[in-house]
């Protein structure tokens, strides 16, 4: 009689950025690479003025939201919207935004 594990291999250990991601694409349909491609390139993408007051904060169904810290900064990047939409998209090709959404950051 031979013994022969039940534990299926595909049911290894994986690493948590590999889980993460297949987390947040089922949440949010998209990955954590995505988010932190466009984190990474920010400065380039709407320069370093308004990079100081913003930042992005995740993706949901095609939709950059982005947390501002006054609402000056919040319009400038309402005008803006569509010529940020293209630099995101040009400047990271995988990655497919159509739209953005603005968030006054919250004071305590």
């Amino acid at each position: 009689m031979t013994w022969e594990s039940s534990y299926n291999k595909k049911k290894q250990p994986q690493k948590i950025n590999t889980l993460l991601n297949s987390l947040m694409h089922k949440l949010a349909g998209t990955s954590t690479d995505e988010i932190d491609q466009i984190f990474e390139n920010w400065v380039s993408i709407i320069g370093e003025k308004l990079a100081e007051y913003s930042r992005p904060t995740h993706i949901k169904n095609n939709c950059l939201y982005i947390q501002v810290d006054d609402s000056a900064v919040a319009k400038e990047l309402q005008w803006r919207n569509e010529n940020i939409i293209e630099k995101i998209n040009t400047t990271l090709p995988n990655t497919s935004i159509k739209e953005t959404k603005i968030r006054l950051k919250k004071e305590n």
